[in-house]
């Protein structure tokens, strides 16, 4: 039978904002919440968190394990949540990392562009045949301002060439907006895909940088609203920033279709050719 929950898969969940927007969400009874971690000792410790201190309960808390940044840990992410929660019906996008200097995974592919970009793409569409079946479901990806400091390279989309974190990092974040700016007009009657950016706040990543941040649970705010507002049901391919408010003006080169398009191809190809299949 299914669960009549809302069944939320939040990625990169065991602390910051990810944590936070677990918090939230599982503080109402109607949802079902389920954390993403790296390691099962992480996912224990933010289920206990979230439990005992936010007002969450453990009966609409679960937890599954997976390293993004291990494309095979990835799909078998995909198949464990279909097997083990076959009512999920919302996907936020939230994990990602900036590194200081470049780091390649285990795939041999570079770190940001791995986690922050090609595992959201796999991820996404690997369920998307269940949230469909689950319908009316909703996709979300959490982004960021800087996705419009840097267009991308093709040439150079792992930053073989040149790397600062901060470029690449946006050039990432531009990868989610056309991804899911492209996803939004492909997915199927009853699924919508939305974007949102929690503003600067200070989480483990930021402090890789020299920016200070404001308080996590402010950051928690935008992704809430891609959840939970019921404005949201009908609204497709559309932009919020970290105060819930829906912007309007997206940037020149995240609305481009074409390089929606190309991402895509380019995406797909490096994927299938690391085994992943569609």
């Amino acid at each position: 039978m299914p669960d009549p929950r809302r069944t939320i898969l939040i990625t990169g969940s065991t602390d910051g904002i990810g944590r936070q927007t677990a918090a939230d969400l599982a503080a109402h009874p109607e949802n079902f919440v389920i954390i993403h971690g790296r390691s099962e000792e992480k996912c224990l410790a933010a289920k206990e968190f979230i439990a005992n201190e936010c007002g969450g309960s453990r009966t609409n808390l679960d937890f599954v394990v997976a390293d993004l940044s291990v494309l095979s840990e990835v799909v078998e992410l995909a198949n464990e949540v279909e097997r083990r929660f076959p009512s999920l019906n919302v996907l936020l996008c939230n994990a990602g990392v900036l590194n200081q200097r470049r780091l390649e995974t285990k795939d041999g592919l570079e770190m940001m562009f791995q986690v922050n970009h090609l595992a959201n793409f796999i991820l996404a569409r690997q369920l998307l045949p269940l949230l469909a079946k689950n319908a009316p479901a909703r996709i979300g990806l959490v982004s960021t301002i800087c996705y419009e400091w840097h267009p991308l390279d093709f040439s150079d989309l792992e930053a073989k060439n040149k790397y600062d974190m901060y470029e690449q990092y946006s050039k990432t974040k531009l990868m989610n907006f056309m991804f899911g700016l492209k996803l939004s007009r492909e997915v199927p009657g009853g699924v919508t895909v939305n974007i949102c950016e929690p503003g600067v706040v200070d989480t483990k990543l930021l402090r890789q940088g020299p920016y200070p941040g404001g308080p996590v649970k402010d950051g928690a705010i935008s992704s809430i609203k891609l959840v939970m507002d019921s404005e949201l049901d009908k609204i497709n391919g559309a932009y919020y920033d970290s105060t819930g408010k829906r912007v309007q003006k997206l940037s020149e080169d995240s609305t481009d279709q074409a390089q929606q398009d190309k991402i895509w191809q380019v995406s797909e190809e490096i994927a299938v050719k690391h085994g992943v299949k569609f």
